[in-house]
């Protein structure tokens, strides 16, 4: 009975790996409690990779506190009628180069400091190809570790936005439409599928290797560890 019981706990295991594709690791942290991997390496936690847009919560946070946007629903320049949390969930691009633009890149290296989900020193140059490059990042580095870290942040009130700027910030992460309240961000470019975000239970970041056209596999992958399927891919 013993050996039965053992049997089907790795056959369990064996199980829910499988449910995700080869290469894709997944950090999963409770509310209160360690991170744990869910699929992948422990190795790969650490290892620099392109923020993709991911880095635009960095720009929004920016443009809400220098003014720039005042709220989440009101269209931005660029964004075809969009407002901020629109245009943060569909990921498009010239509203958050436009931003980029006005905030400037030192100011906007400033505030990818303190954000912590850059890895490494960050030049003040590093903006100097202008809005297009900042909304994928430009050439700075993350890692899987940090970008968990900002959602874990985000979940527990301990990230480096707080206030009124804060709450704005929230309200632009939330995905309206789906079958539970989550935030989150996903992220597409250099060959880095990303989405990292949280619900009221856990903060979940999901990665993989790949081009653009398999980031549904990376939000499916996200929303399963609240055992739904995402109504907007």
């Amino acid at each position: 009975m013993a050996l039965l019981i053992g049997w089907l706990g790795v056959w369990s295991a064996a199980l829910a790996e499988e449910r995700y594709p080869e290469g894709m690791t997944i950090l999963e942290t409770p509310k209160s409690g360690e991170m744990q991997v869910v699929t992948g390496s422990k190795v790969d936690v650490d290892v620099t990779r392109e923020p993709a847009s991911t880095f635009k919560v960095v720009i929004a946070w920016a443009a809400l506190d220098q003014g720039l946007v005042q709220d989440v629903e009101t269209p931005l320049k660029g964004a075809e009628g969009l407002g901020l949390r629109q245009s943060l969930q569909k990921s498009i691009n010239p509203p958050f180069a436009l931003l980029a633009e006005k905030i400037g890149g030192e100011v906007l290296g400033e505030y990818a400091e303190r954000s912590g989900l850059i890895e490494g020193k960050i030049l003040k140059s590093w903006m100097r190809a202008g809005g297009q490059e900042a909304v994928h990042g430009g050439n700075l580095k993350t890692t899987l570790r940090r970008e968990h870290s900002m959602a874990v942040g985000w979940m527990r009130g301990t990230a480096p936005w707080n206030g009124k700027v804060g709450k704005k910030l929230q309200e632009a992460l939330v995905w309206k439409g789906e079958k539970v309240f989550l935030r989150a961000k996903t992220g597409s470019y250099g060959g880095c599928l990303w989405m990292t975000g949280y619900g009221e239970d856990k903060a979940v970041t999901v990665f993989m290797l790949g081009e653009v056209g398999g980031r549904h596999e990376v939000v499916k992958a996200f929303f399963s560890r609240w055992g739904v399927e995402p109504a907007s891919l």
